[in-house]
């Protein structure tokens, strides 16, 4: 157990067969030397330090807001899809956390595993690292898009936080059991 920040820890690459976490979100950076010239935010600098941790072949599941798959800019998508291959993503909705946690946000949980060498990806060869938008025209995540029975609800413009309709949300199925959807997911 290390009690200090990530960018503190000491950790072996390429040592761990699995990392899960819920990984920490905002709009601010890190300051770590070795993935500094990257400019990442503090979830993209999760994800790019865990890739370099676990083994070829290892697993991550991290809980991340919809900003890791659905910005509009896919330079960390391709980042991270030239080092791991998306095994999975589910789309919770904006109440999974509520009770616990008190908020309202969208996340997804990712499935990854490491590769045994770095690729190279294009938006046509990962669909993942695209965006696309929904029947009704909410822009997603093209996996999302393709795979919408792994979306545990309904995306659509939510206006609450900013009053415009440039923010997106999931919105949670009416009466919906959350641990069913997710089973079937």
């Amino acid at each position: 157990v290390a009690i200090n920040g990530y960018e503190a820890t000491a950790l072996p690459d390429s040592f761990f067969d699995l990392a899960i976490g819920n990984v920490p979100f905002g709009s601010y950076g890190v300051a770590d030397k070795r993935y500094d010239k990257h400019s990442f935010l503090i979830h993209d600098y999760f994800f790019a330090k865990t890739l370099d941790k676990v083994r070829p072949g290892g697993i991550i599941a991290f809980i991340t807001s919809k900003g890791t798959m659905d910005k509009q800019n896919p330079s960390v998508r391709k980042y991270i899809a030239e080092r791991a291959e998306l095994l999975g993503a589910v789309r919770l909705p904006n109440n999974a956390f509520l009770a616990n946690a008190g908020t309202e946000v969208t996340a997804d949980i990712l499935f990854l595993q490491k590769r045994d060498r770095m690729v190279s990806v294009s938006e046509q060869s990962s669909e993942w690292i695209s965006l696309a938008e929904t029947a009704e025209g909410v822009p997603v995540n093209r996996y999302f898009a393709e795979h919408p029975d792994m979306v545990l609800g309904t995306m659509a413009y939510d206006d609450r936080m900013y009053g415009n309709r440039r923010e997106t949300a999931c919105i949670p199925y009416p009466d919906a059991d959350l641990s069913e959807l997710l089973k079937d997911a």
